[in-house]
């Protein structure tokens, strides 16, 4: 998925009724923003099979809320892929106390942004880094709560991410950023945890 993802520009989706299978479909709606689901799936998911869905994330960004809309709604787990080898995992542990923090998702992210340059010492590319790891901020701080099951793994290889247009490139690969300030990503989570 990543390499056709990256050769595309498209992100694409497998899902699956159990974390071993088998396999419903492999998709992609064309877009870099997201790939939703068929109704078969939905049909699958309504008649009470757990789905499990792979999809590439072109940015390298983490969890997305709508990536827990599906969560809250559809999936039982989900997995991130990215270019550089970076994964993401999650699976919801309170669907009320997430669908809270959803309706809220834009001052979360804003806080979770600010927390984040604050702890990187507001250095000329913190906005830029601090807006790009909000939502990595906001899933661990979910995690911390006790609202989300919530696993990130960073890659180590040297795929840029995806940049939309009208967006800051970021200029390394998301692993190698995250797994340097990935402390400071912890204790952002800590910060904004209280206030979700």
């Amino acid at each position: 998925m990543e390499r056709l993802g990256t050769a595309s520009s498209w992100e694409f989706a497998a899902f699956l009724k159990t974390p071993t299978g088998p396999l419903i479909e492999v998709r992609t709606l064309m877009r870099d923003d997201a790939c939703d689901p068929s109704q078969d799936v939905h049909a699958s998911a309504a008649r009470g099979n757990p789905i499990v869905v792979h999809h590439n994330h072109l940015t390298q960004q983490s969890l997305s809320f709508p990536d827990w809309d599906g969560l809250c709604s559809i999936f039982s787990e989900t997995f991130a892929h990215c270019a550089d080898g970076t994964v993401y995992w999650g699976k919801v542990v309170s669907h009320a106390d997430v669908l809270r923090v959803r309706a809220k998702a834009q001052n979360v992210e804003l806080d979770a942004t600010n927390a984040l340059a604050k702890e990187l010492g507001y250095q000329p590319d913190s906005a830029i880094v601090a807006e790009f790891f909000r939502k990595e901020v906001v899933n661990r701080a979910m995690l911390l709560c006790g609202f989300v099951e919530y696993e990130h793994a960073w890659g180590k290889g040297f795929a840029l991410p995806y940049v939309r247009p009208g967006q800051t490139a970021l200029g390394k690969p998301a692993g190698a950023f995250g797994s340097a300030i990935d402390h400071e990503i912890d204790l952002s989570a800590q910060a904004i945890a209280p206030c979700l």
